[in-house]
């Protein structure tokens, strides 16, 4: 599975469609697996994952590095074991940009586990800790399961950008999409 946005040919994209089993600080979700904040050692197996879930758009180990390591992104994996140490299963990233924050990007390797609700609702509360009043992402239009996603956890539509992906000389529209942070 996977999202993303940002950077050109970036989405926020195609999402772990299952629901509850979140900790939107981290910590233990469930038996199997957990979040933990993302880091520089990451770096590798995140970039493998990127291979196999956005493989005409794959981020390089240079561009996650300075992703994580920026002060204004925060980004979390969701991998085997209750410490997150174990197998990779998930990752996401936001950009905080005073009141805003943006997805960058998430993906899971596990569907029907609640990593990408778990993975998105981090984001969110890291979001909303950075002050961000609304979130805001990319989303191809063909893509039909992420956009179901999205609008079950209460993005709505609210623009689009004509030619943003351009995958296989194709040129895909993509959804922006917006969901206020504030209660």
């Amino acid at each position: 599975m996977a999202i993303r946005p940002q950077q050109p040919g970036r989405r926020a994209d195609d999402p772990d469609s299952s629901g509850p089993g979140e900790a939107p600080t981290g910590g233990p979700i469930s038996g199997e697996w957990s979040l933990r904040s993302a880091t520089l050692a990451d770096v590798e197996e995140i970039a493998v994952a990127e291979l196999d879930l956005f493989p005409d758009e794959a981020w390089n180990v240079f561009q996650l590095a300075e992703e994580i390591a920026h002060p204004d992104r925060r980004y979390v994996v969701a991998a085997q074991g209750a410490d997150a140490t174990g197998e990779l299963l998930g990752y996401a990233g936001i950009m905080l940009t005073g009141d805003l924050a943006d997805l960058h990007t998430i993906g899971t390797r596990r569907e029907g586990a609640g990593i990408g609700r778990a993975l998105l609702a981090w984001c969110e509360e890291q979001a909303r800790r950075g002050r961000a009043e609304r979130m805001l992402l990319e989303v191809r239009e063909d893509n039909d399961r992420a956009r179901a996603f999205y609008a079950r956890a209460g993005y709505q539509e609210i623009d689009r950008r004509r030619g943003y992906y351009r995958i296989r000389g194709r040129r895909i529209d993509a959804l922006v999409m917006q969901r206020s942070l504030t209660a």
